[in-house]
């Protein structure tokens, strides 16, 4: 069971972003590249809340990660 917070809601196990949050931590990604890649479905995995979008900080650093490529002198 988790503990409330003091003012009495439940914490999130998440910290969520906004897409202009997410867009200043990826170097060369703005607001509307996020847009674009969501309705391309590619991108860091995303949240709907009503009309409010958010991504997990968890889930764009898995998704950065996940993008990694190899160096080509060390596939050799």
């Amino acid at each position: 069971m988790t503990n409330p917070s003091p003012t009495g809601a439940a914490q999130l196990s998440h910290r969520f972003l906004a897409p202009d949050e997410v867009a200043a931590l990826l170097p060369g990604v703005t607001r509307n590249t996020l847009a674009m890649w969501r309705y391309e479905h590619k991108g860091p995995k995303y949240y709907k809340l009503g009309r409010k979008v958010v991504y997990a900080l968890d889930d764009v650093e898995a998704w950065v990660a996940a993008s990694e490529v190899a160096d080509a002198a060390a596939r050799t």
